[in-house]
């Protein structure tokens, strides 16, 4: 077992070499690419032309053109997103852009120490599984939100298994900062009980709503609303989720709500605890996002890390490995990541159906003692 723990340990240390010489030729040839060049964009047309403008293509694209970015995107993301890289304007975007990856780094790399536990070659393994999974590369390159999401919920999970069920709640709010990634979270986690934490998460996603429809004022937000319902949003087909194999429209808001119910059903049906309904929920939101680039698969990590937890059965492991490996062919052969989504959640629920106890033979009737009181979630 040692010999094959040095082995697999070999193998991820040259991947996370591989991945960090690419990054840093990705750093040099293309400084704030298009995920974080975006966000810039609009946070200088915020600052510079009013937030009712945060969702004008026809200001962010001079912008972005100005700042020698490799191609045109538009700003996609919620306005917290924007707001968030207003500091950043005190720097030039090659600088600002350097720092902002520094910090997705430090968020991927304190994700890993904070769910490993705390035996040297688990925080190795973790370590690794970050430096030398392809999709860290490319949420690194482009600068995404996923690093920041992934490291709520870890903080998320940490909370509810310390029984700090609002403290909870608001880190899951805050992942609205790109929704789509936990839009089934909330719903599998109050079907699993945690009513507290779910009841603290809406009202943070409120609050976070309600402050960027003030700060955009009408015609802003009916530009967002505009561009969220655009058939170009909408209908984009995105090979990393069932839309390659449903279709776009119509089709994913039935597959949504079909996961959506079975997620949930499950949920309710095993009473399942914090970290498998958590995956549940996270596997479930991916497995029919409407927007995911490969970057975001990063969320993968919280799912296989929580696999290897002592507890879990070799199976569930070995199938959590096969995941990892998965990410590595997102970009040849993406269904192949659709499907190990799948297969995970599955595992993780199988897991917890056959980890249930079985309920004791009824006692003789002088020995009947009545029940504790569950504890309210």
């Amino acid at each position: 077992m040692k010999v094959l723990r040095v082995g697999v340990a070999v193998a991820m240390l040259e991947l996370g070499i591989f991945v960090a010489g690419y990054l840093a030729y990705w750093i040099i040839d293309r400084p704030g690419d298009l995920d974080f060049g975006s966000q810039y964009a609009a946070a200088y047309i915020g600052v510079h032309y009013g937030w009712g403008h945060l969702y004008d293509t026809s200001l962010i694209g001079p912008i972005e053109a100005a700042n020698h970015l490799d191609g045109y995107a538009p700003f996609q993301h919620p306005p917290p997103d924007a707001w968030l890289a207003v500091p950043f304007l005190l720097l030039p975007l090659r600088w600002a852009a350097l720092i902002w990856q520094a910090l997705l780094l430090g968020a991927l790399v304190a994700s890993a120490l904070i769910i490993s536990p705390a035996r040297r070659w688990n925080r190795v393994f973790a370590l690794l599984s970050v430096a030398g999974f392809q999709p860290c590369l490319v949420a690194l390159g482009y600068g995404t939100m996923s690093p920041v999401v992934l490291i709520l919920l870890c903080g998320a999970l940490i909370a509810l298994e310390s029984d700090a069920p609002l403290l909870a709640g608001v880190l899951l709010g805050m992942t609205a900062l790109k929704p789509q990634l936990t839009l089934l979270v909330i719903p599998v986690i109050l079907a699993a009980g945690y009513w507290k934490t779910a009841v603290i998460a809406v009202a943070v996603m409120a609050a976070l709503a309600l402050a960027s429809a003030a700060v955009m004022g009408a015609a802003g937000t009916r530009d967002y609303v505009t561009f969220l319902l655009s058939p170009g949003a909408i209908n984009h087909q995105m090979p990393l989720t069932i839309k390659s194999l449903v279709g776009v429209g119509p089709s994913i808001v039935a597959w949504t709500g079909i996961v959506l119910v079975a997620a949930a059903a499950v949920s309710f049906r095993f009473r399942l605890r914090p970290d498998t309904a958590l995956v549940l929920g996270i596997l479930s939101s991916l497995f029919v996002a409407e927007h995911l680039n490969v970057g975001d698969l990063v969320l993968w990590l919280l799912p296989i890390w929580l696999a290897f937890r002592p507890e879990r059965p070799f199976w569930l492991k070995a199938t959590a490995g096969a995941t990892w490996i998965a990410g590595w062919f997102a970009i040849g052969l993406p269904a192949v990541c659709v499907a190990m989504e799948a297969v995970l959640a599955v595992g993780f629920v199988v897991a917890a159906a056959r980890a249930r106890p079985v309920p004791p033979r009824a006692p003789a009737a002088s020995a009947i003692r009545l029940p504790a009181s569950a504890p309210e979630r």
